[in-house]
């Protein structure tokens, strides 16, 4: 009965997530029905509707929390001109930092996001010169969330942008500590300083790539994140120190209360291991749940795991409800989950085998494996890829670096002479990272990602397999579960296998990337979008996820328009990991570094080079066709944009053009030379740009609906001269900034289009 409740209490946050409900409205409800529980729950016969009020009460609760996290107290205006910002370091991450500003006093005790890779600690104090502006999501795409969406669940919605000024060291002990802390891990010559510092402080900032790497391919990045696992490791080290002293008395150890006293004293630990590690969100909720399970532990509940495990998501989401939406909380309870149901399911099995080693063997290879299985759907949805041998390469690093590594390090970092441990710690990491490299093998990326729907049907197949036994799970195996994975299966064969033809506009911000779904299941990628400046992979954060929730690891045709970074960046990131039939492109530019190092990749890779020119056909199955209608052969660009492949598709009764970035003399002479250049669907030329999108281009196209693909950082474009002329034409437009992405869709008769906003 808790346990479902608290799933409510889940449902309701997801809820409120996605519909953004009203929280006042939300709030009245959920107290109308609690003030009705006790009256049903005196009336015999109305108890059982009592027991629906209240669990209705939990879901519309989660509801509320997160509804009164995103409300949050009235905020000023974002002032556009640059301002002074006083502000504290509340949480920290490589990338973005969290502020809780106490200058101007207009938006004192106001948290903001401030992007920036400089390496901070918690309580540090900073002046920013800046612009606040909100904090709205970088590209809207299905499939494709980000920290921005997140944060606004959280309830910060703006953020800073600009130039450090000064940095003051906070009035704290613990940063105090964390420095000395790692000094001494720095000065210690030890090997791998880096990976100590990510065991052991949270400090991640300087871990060596290759390294990281390693530990993804390989299935072992969980021990660098302090989380669950990492607080676990301390909590047990300590109970298991408390609980052997303590057994030192023969009548704690035979009345049992070694075990509930050893849990009480191991609860500070914990908490100081929080502070040591950063106090950051994950370390938090990991706190907590340790916290419960030692009380539940004193408290004689500790074989009520399940109630024990709900009771712990229901504190941490009352605090952090936008926690359920991050991976490191659903990897934390999916795995515990999955390790309490296999040990009560199979662990008495292994315990009929004599041999102690053996039974401490297979005991982990039991709870290694459950974790995985539990944690599979998840971890494709966030990573994209799988190693199915992190069994073996866990069961290496979980005992050296996990337990002996992290345990010598945080007692040589603490101790005046603690170099002799961490020397000796370090040879341990480093033993275990040769050993990883040699078992680093299976790494399976990328692979599809599962949606909501999936998730659910695999843990449902999961769990029936496990409690089978029983004939109403078995009954609902066959009747329910396998019916309705086999439904999913079709599903997902139609799509992939579609007889209509689908062009996605994807929203990259400033720049073009064009998926086109093929009737009979080709897949055609256009640009990749980029950025001219900073380091962002477009290609990587928004382009893969999108690909691979459409099922798709294959592409029968990647096409390059033109060599500018705002086509071409992101592209490179998909030459080198999806299986790619050819790469095309209309003109070689033998000076521009980007276009030469698509080159070379797919040289290294083995993927056939295209050059496409006027004239030029590509066909799929049902009449679909791809037809060239610039740049013509044996021509000559100074120009990338001007060079950019001018494409035609047609299905049926409908045509559409897409024009890359051409100028308009480019437009005019199309004009003279394609009299069928009318086409249902106009990709606005060079993002809208008033050098485009001429009079006579438009009239001789004549589209029902143009789409323009363009980012909210460029002032120019789209220009106001271009949208004056598609409106003078009555051209209906769809923008990639304003309406996210955009499907356009046909079935050789029927044309429609759809965007996410």
């Amino acid at each position: 009965m808790f346990v479902l409740a608290v799933l409510l209490f889940i449902a309701g946050i997801y809820l409120q997530a996605r519909y953004s409900l009203p929280f006042i409205p939300v709030s009245v409800a959920a107290l109308v029905l609690a003030g009705l529980v006790p009256f049903f729950l005196s009336k015999t016969r109305l108890s059982n509707l009592a027991t629906v009020l209240i669990l209705v009460c939990f879901s519309l609760v989660g509801m509320a929390r997160l509804g009164y996290l995103q409300q949050g107290r009235l905020q000023p205006d974002p002032d556009p001109a640059e301002t002074v910002y006083e502000g504290v370091v509340v949480e920290t991450s490589p990338w973005v930092k969290i502020l809780g500003i106490t200058k101007p006093a207009a938006w004192d005790g106001i948290r903001v996001a401030f992007p920036s890779d400089i390496p901070l600690e918690i309580n540090q104090k900073l002046l920013i010169l800046g612009t606040m502006r909100d904090l709205n999501p970088s590209f809207k795409n299905p499939y494709v969330g980000s920290w921005k969406q997140l944060r606004r669940l959280e309830g910060i919605n703006y953020e800073i942008r600009g130039k450090v000024l000064l940095i003051k060291p906070g009035a704290s002990l613990v940063g105090d500590l964390r420095n000395y802390f790692r000094k001494n891990i720095e000065t210690s010559g030890a090997r791998h300083t880096d990976v100590l510092k990510a065991l052991t402080i949270g400090d991640r900032t300087s871990l060596d790539p290759e390294k990281n790497n390693l530990f993804l391919h390989t299935g072992t990045s969980h021990l660098l994140a302090i989380s669950g696992f990492n607080v676990g490791i301390i909590s047990g080290f300590f109970f298991f120190i408390a609980r052997a002293l303590l057994r030192r008395s023969r009548y704690l150890r035979l009345s049992g209360r070694d075990t509930r006293y050893a849990a009480l004293l191991a609860i500070p630990f914990p908490f100081l291991f929080m502070l040591i590690a950063g106090a950051g969100v994950s370390v938090i909720r990991a706190t907590i749940m340790l916290v419960i399970f030692m009380t539940a532990l004193f408290f004689e509940r500790g074989r009520h795991a399940l109630n024990t495990m709900a009771f712990s998501a229901l504190v941490i989401l009352l605090i952090y409800p936008h926690s359920l939406f991050t991976p490191s909380f659903q990897l934390t309870f999916m795995s515990l989950l999955f390790i309490v149901l296999f040990v009560e399911k199979l662990y008495p099995s292994i315990l009929k085998v004599r041999m102690k080693v053996l039974v401490w063997s297979l005991s982990t290879i039991l709870s290694t494996a459950a974790a995985t299985l539990g944690t599979v759907p998840i971890v494709l949805y966030y990573f994209y890829g799988i190693n199915p041998f992190s069994v073996l390469h866990n069961l290496v690093a979980i005992p050296l670096i996990g337990i002996v590594a992290t345990a010598g390090g945080l007692i040589g970092m603490a101790l005046p002479y603690g170099r002799y441990i961490l020397i000796p710690s370090g040879e341990i990491i480093h033993a275990t990272l040769g050993a990883l490299t040699f078992l680093d093998f299976g790494y399976l990326y990328p692979l599809i990602r599962p949606d909501l729907t999936e998730v659910l049907l695999y843990y449902g197949l999961i769990l029936s397999l496990l409690y089978c036994r029983k004939r109403v799970v078995a009954a609902s195996l066959l009747l329910i579960v396998v019916p309705l994975c086999l439904l999913q299966a079709y599903l997902v064969y139609e799509m992939r296998y579609n007889r209509d033809l689908r062009i996605h506009f994807i929203d990259v911000g400033s720049g073009d990337s064009i998926f086109i779904e093929a009737p009979g299941g080709r897949r055609i990628l256009i640009d990749g979008g980029g950025f001219f400046q900073g380091d962002a992979d477009i290609g990587k954060q928004v382009i893969t996820p999108y690909l691979l929730s459409r099922k798709t690891l294959t592409l029968d045709y990647v096409i390059n328009t033109h060599p500018h970074l705002d086509h071409l960046g992101g592209l490179l990131y998909i030459l080198k990991n999806f299986r790619v039939g050819a790469f095309v492109t209309g003109y070689l530019f033998p000076v521009d570094g980007k276009q030469q190092q698509a080159l070379h990749i797919i040289r290294e890779r083995g993927i056939p080079l295209e050059l496409w020119k006027k004239g030029d056909k590509a066909s799929s199955e049902g009449n679909c066709v791809v037809r060239v209608l610039h740049p013509a052969r044996d021509s000559f660009f100074d120009d990338p944009n001007n060079a950019s492949l001018v494409l035609q598709i047609q299905y049926g009764l409908h045509k559409f053009l897409l024009p890359g970035d051409i100028g308009g003399e480019i437009e005019d002479g199309l004009v003279l030379s394609d009299p069928a250049l009318r086409s249902d669907v106009l990709k606005v030329p060079h993002h809208g740009s008033r050098f485009s999108s001429t009079l006579p281009f438009l009239l001789a196209v004549k589209p029902q609906l143009a789409v323009l693909s363009a980012g909210a950082g460029s002032k120019e474009l789209p220009s106001r001269e271009a949208l004056d002329r598609l409106a003078a034409l009555s051209i209906p437009v769809l923008r990639t900034d304003k309406n996210g992405l955009i499907c356009v869709r046909s079935d050789g008769a029927r044309l429609s289009a759809t965007a996410f906003r």
